[in-house]
């Protein structure tokens, strides 16, 4: 059959890795269950990275149910999200891999919005929008300020690199069946991982595409919705890029990034002069920017900063 050929029945492998959500992962497969089906056949792989297993009951009480998506529990009790997409990965033998985060909620026509895009355009990949939910209590000048806003396309638009992700994604399966391709473990307590995979993978997909009829909600809790955390967010994104830079893994050299830094440090100080007179949200971004600088250097310097431990 040739690659781009679809089957009279698709089967999708839907992967999910979650951590001690259980409210959010009884959601999320309870979505899943909600999904049109036409021509699909559907199975939900559920990876638990919490050792403690918090997520076996979950899968449980839903695979007692009558549903038409079948459910499959997969145990990875090492801390390191590579390792925990990996053994999702290898429990994969579907036409389709769909990846989504356990704090993410698809509408009905996920998938097969999804489907319809790789069918139409002949593509390896399909990303797709996430789009924020925000907690009640979270202030609206920080909601509004377009912080958590990530880049939209028309559909069918090709998908840089760089907006690349894991969260919302279609993946011809036999880019993957059968192929070493696997996330690096090495970048699983750092960051960075999802992008060394898809680097890889990009060469041999062919085509990635953007399908906007495909959007997820994501699940921003309140604890997210405040400078502190962003700051600290904006600086593991700058250390994450020097890391890979220094593997050689980026199109920027260590001493693009050096450059990178020092611009962006001397604008903060410029900055700082004229910030009393912004709006919050205006001076929250040019804080990122120097967070992200300070960020690069560490990267320069001492190499992975690992936010997950």
């Amino acid at each position: 059959m040739h690659l781009w050929q679809r089957p009279s029945e698709s089967r999708i492998d839907v992967v999910v890795c979650t951590y001690r959500r259980p409210v959010l992962l009884a959601q999320l497969i309870e979505a899943i269950q909600a999904q049109r089906l036409s021509g699909l056949r559907v199975r939900l792989i559920v990876v638990d990275n919490d050792p403690d297993g918090s997520a076996r009951q979950v899968v449980e009480r839903a695979s007692a149910q009558d549903a038409p998506v079948a459910l499959c529990y997969v145990a990875e009790p090492r801390c390191n999200i590579a390792l925990a997409r990996n053994a999702g990965l290898n429990a994969c033998n579907a036409d389709f891999i769909a990846l989504i985060d356990d704090d993410e909620l698809p509408a009905v026509d996920w998938l097969s919005n999804l489907m319809a895009v790789a069918m139409r355009y002949a593509a390896g990949l399909v990303f797709a929008p996430v789009l924020p939910v925000f907690h009640p209590d979270a202030p609206r000048w920080l909601t509004e300020g377009g912080f958590f806003d990530r880049p939209r396309h028309a559909t069918g638009t090709a998908v840089p690199l760089l907006e690349a992700r894991t969260g919302n994604v279609l993946i011809r399966g036999s880019l993957l069946v059968a192929s070493p391709l696997r996330f690096d473990p090495r970048l699983g307590l750092s960051g960075g991982e999802d992008y060394a995979f898809f680097r890889a993978l990009y060469p041999s997909c062919q085509r990635a595409v953007w399908c906007d009829e495909a959007a997820v909600s994501e699940s921003v809790p309140l604890a997210r919705t405040n400078p502190r955390w962003l700051l600290k967010r904006s600086f593991r994104i700058g250390s994450v890029e020097a890391s890979l830079a220094r593997r050689g893994m980026t199109p920027h050299s260590p001493p693009m990034l050096v450059l990178k830094t020092i611009y962006l440090a001397a604008k903060l100080c410029l900055d700082l002069v004229r910030a009393p007179l912004w709006p919050r949200a205006r001076r929250l971004k040019s804080w990122r920017q120097g967070a992200i600088a300070v960020g690069l250097a560490y990267g320069l310097l001492f190499g992975v900063y690992r936010e997950y431990k």
